[in-house]
């Protein structure tokens, strides 16, 4: 049997230790992550190989020949263009299509039985095996789904935390019979997960995966890298270290010199042809290359320090990696988490602080203090994005340096010269931040059109109905004023997609942007008359009939939002009476006595009863969400109001269409639908996924359970407006009032519970609770939901908090309870299971 080897990576994530050979040649206790898998693929009796190339080919052409050395015989694929994991495969053919062959990475470290594998493969059926690994943090690989026999039921792709129903990854270790060459293209960008194996289970193959013991680690961050280093020094990894082992874990390499009064801690390795001065300390968990030197006085610990360095006298070097070639001067300091690039020099007495990269060839004076990246800064927050946007404190957690940046992250995934449409709302920081968004744009090329202040609406249509790519919002909280939220969309005016989030943080924390040359910089563009143009539009899509026949009291509390802007010149074409409370936007005004939301709600019930008005609405400082109070006083929570709007559309509507709500809405939508022939679509928790679900042929409304709705003939976002105008048009084709159609409301009796989870604990609940829901009717849209005869349970991990929240509903309010606390008893099980 022959083996592929996959070295054509690039190890964008690993710069500066990429950024002069591929991500396979970065050495790993001195030796190349590439010859560890020779050696591991020798070892299990695989001496033919064929490595697959693309990026920086001829340095590992020339680094390991025809395999001679290594008593192999190695030969070269090299692609001329990417052609992705399995079109690279293709492009080996010849040399592969006689029989079986085993794949593995070239850049992933492991020590797995690969024989094992092998023979798991040769007693199935299936065209291909693929080695599977459990881990605490799934999100950033493939999750597979198998049967108890071993055979894959699915794949989610590098999947959120909505998505986690396992925590057995993919890692990339195949084994595969040459049938598949049938179903790989030529000469095209192919991929294993998400083309080959889907296509192979559609054309009626059983692909089977096997859950191998071992170490395997995708040494993707230099958090992995120094983390591969401790897993083999702490035993935990069976990978050869050149050198002889001496006592307390030491290994020393041929040739190396450690001066009489050097200390040297446990589990250390030494390079071939070091030297330890007399007085240096060599730290536990250090690893020194070949032919360096290390000074008088010097201090090492935790440090990774490749070949041909030079450390100074008194210098000191913790918790860093340091590259090929590196001269750190006498009294120098490097800080944790600080990587520096090949052939750099740091000048006496700098100090290069924690998590600071430094790109090779660069020159630190003397004295200097390097508290950022010479180049970009490259780490920072855990993740970018949430279910709120990017959000956080304004000026601590969103200041005006992150929206730069992200901006200019954005700007680096649109063609340059494009369009985005950027607005805020009133308040001062949203103004700040605009500014800078603005900025960072233009920095890569792309063209503003500034709404100043305007409803995320607006924005969202300008966007949709413009030669426009995307669209930024910027806005304070509706939870918490203090929180500022910057809200991006793609050029459809919706939320941007979970993958591209994913690919604008990939650039924030690498702080790779585009440049755009002084001719090239974005404009700043006002754009004329775009509220009039949402505004007609918002008429045609009501047909621009009258909107009521009977003149209806309505008490609205604008919130001071945008929605001042659209409201006083459409009540009067809608013919209703208007009683306006807050009805401006005044980034000066206080939350004085009586404008808190509670203080608010009061004062609107006594307006509804001082107007006899039919009912109150209150406006979100969004301008998307609504609050619903009925004629006689009653204040509707969120789920009530998703109620009501559902039971309106549903017996007015003669489309036939669906609606679309959140998979924690309760059962009672099902039954108000079921009343007129409608159809429910279940759809995930965050705003983008109802936006996408109503943006399906049979979606006739898509509602949220924070007073958010969707109307898809109009716009596929939330529009605070549009649902105003949408049920007073319901409620008058029905002439009911607003306490009729919630006296026609079924019961319902919702939970959700918080359960504190450490993020490297979610994957293993998630695959408990998956495999609990074998034998019971589940869904995992998101998360994993089981169904029961009186109600249901939904496990969902938070995207961005150490919680896994469990949704419950039943029959009675103590079922409820009692299926919530089933599951929160069995999410802690889980947690703590080994």
């Amino acid at each position: 049997m022959k083996a592929v080897i996959m070295a054509g990576g690039e190890g964008t994530r690993l710069r500066p230790l990429t950024s002069m050979r591929p991500k396979p040649m970065i050495p790993i206790v001195n030796q190349p992550v590439m010859e560890h898998i020779i050696g591991l693929v020798k070892h299990h009796g695989l001496t033919d190989v064929v490595a697959t190339l693309a990026f920086m080919p001829q340095v590992i052409e020339d680094y390991f020949g025809d395999g001679e050395e290594w008593g192999m015989s190695i030969t070269y694929a090299v692609e001329e263009s990417p052609l992705g994991t399995a079109g690279s495969v293709k492009n080996a053919e010849d040399a592969l299509k006689d029989g079986t062959f085993l794949v593995i990475s070239g850049d992933a470290l492991t020590d797995m039985n690969l024989t094992e594998v092998i023979k798991f493969h040769n007693s199935h059926d299936g065209p291909v095996t693929i080695a599977l690994k459990r881990v605490p943090d799934p999100l950033d690989f493939g999750v597979v789904i198998t049967d108890e026999s071993g055979k894959i039921q699915r794949f989610l792709e590098k999947p959120t935390w909505g998505q986690v129903f396992s925590d057995t990854i993919n890692t990339g270790i195949y084994v595969i019979d040459p049938i598949v060459f049938d179903f790989i293209p030529d000469g095209t960008p192919y991929d294993f997960s998400s083309e080959l194996f889907p296509a192979l289970m559609a054309a009626g193959h059983d692909l089977y995966g096997f859950v191998a013991d071992g170490y395997w680690c995708d040494v993707g961050s230099l958090e992995s890298y120094v983390e591969a280093h401790r897993d083999i020094l702490d035993g935990k990894a069976m990978i050869y270290v050149p050198g002889a082992r001496a006592r307390n874990d030491v290994w020393v390499g041929r040739g190396a010199e450690v001066d009489p009064g050097a200390h040297i801690g446990s589990k250390v390795v030494i390079g071939a042809n070091t030297r330890v001065r007399a007085g240096a300390r060599l730290e536990d968990y250090t690893v020194i290359g070949d032919n360096c030197l290390i000074g008088v006085e010097a201090v090492l610990e935790h440090a990774i320090v490749w070949s041909d360095a030079f450390v100074g006298t008194g210098s000191e070097v913790r918790g860093a990696v340091v590259c090929r070639g590196v001269d750190i001067r006498a009294r120098a300091r490097i800080e944790p988490g600080a990587a520096i690039g090949d052939e750099t020099v740091i000048g006496h007495g700098a100090l290069v602080s924690s998590d600071v990269q430094v790109y090779p060839f660069k020159r630190i004076e003397s004295g200097a203090i390097v508290s950022s990246s010479i180049i970009w800064e490259s780490k920072g927050m855990r993740s970018l994005f949430g279910a709120d946007g990017i959000a956080g404190l304004t000026n601590i957690d969103i200041t005006p340096n992150l929206a730069l940046k992200t901006a200019q992250a954005f700007g680096s995934i649109l063609p340059s010269k494009a369009h985005v449409v950027v607005s805020r709302d009133s308040s001062r920081g949203a103004r700040m931040v605009k500014r800078a968004i603005a900025a960072g744009l233009n920095s890569t090329g792309i063209n503003v059109r500034d709404l100043r202040v305007a409803s995320p609406a607006i924005t969202r249509f300008t966007t949709r109905d413009t030669r426009c790519q995307g669209g930024v919002h910027i806005c304070a909280s509706s939870k918490d004023p203090q929180i500022l939220e910057v809200h991006f969309y793609d050029k459809a005016g919706i939320d941007l997609a979970p993958w591209i989030e994913k690919k604008v943080e990939r650039l924030y924390f690498r702080g790779e942007f585009r440049r755009a040359f002084f001719e090239e910089v974005g404009e700043i563009i006002y754009p004329p008359r775009a509220l009039e143009y949402y505004t007609a539009g918002l008429m045609e899509a009501l047909d621009d009939d009258a909107l009521v026949h009977r003149r209806p009291t309505i008490v609205i509390d604008m919130g001071m939002s945008p929605a001042s802007f659209v409201l006083p010149q459409v009540a009067g074409r809608w013919d209703i009476e208007m009683i306006a409370l807050r009805p401006f936007v005044d980034s000066e005004q206080t939350r004085a006595s009586g404008a808190t939301p509670e203080g608010m709600t009061e004062q609107m019930v006594r307006s509804i009863g001082a107007f006899q008005a039919d009912f109150g609405l209150s406006i979100d400082a969004t301008a998307e969400r609504i609050a619903l109070i009925t004629g006689s006083g009653r204040v509707l929570d969120p789920d009530t109001t998703l109620h009501v709007m559902a039971y309106l559309w549903s017996h007015t509507d003669s489309s036939g269409l669906c609606m679309a709500v959140p998979l924690t809405a309760s059962r009672v939508i099902e039954l108000i639908a079921q009343e007129t022939g409608h159809c429910v679509v279940r759809a995930g928790t965050s705003r983008r996924s109802l936006s996408a679900a109503s943006l399906r042929d049979d979606v006739g409304i898509a509602g949220s359970q924070t007073g958010g709705f969707v109307f898809p003939e109009f716009l596929a976002a939330y529009d605070a407006v549009m649902s105003l105008a949408m049920l007073l048009r319901m409620l008058d084709k029905l002439e009911m009032t607003l306490d009729e159609v919630v006296e026609n409301l079924p019961p319902f009796h919702l939970r959700r519970r918080r359960v504190f989870c450490p993020f490297n604990r979610k994957g293993a609940v998630m695959r408990q609770m998956a495999e609990i829901g074998l034998h019971r009717e589940v869904e995992m849209t998101e998360g994993v939901r089981v169904a029961y005869d009186d109600g249901w349970a939904l496990v969902l991990p938070h995207e961005s908090e150490a919680l896994v929240e469990v949704f419950s509903e039943g029959g009675t309010s103590a079922r409820a309870d009692e299926i919530a606390d089933q599951y929160v008893a069995l999410v802690e099980q889980a947690i703590v299971a080994e």
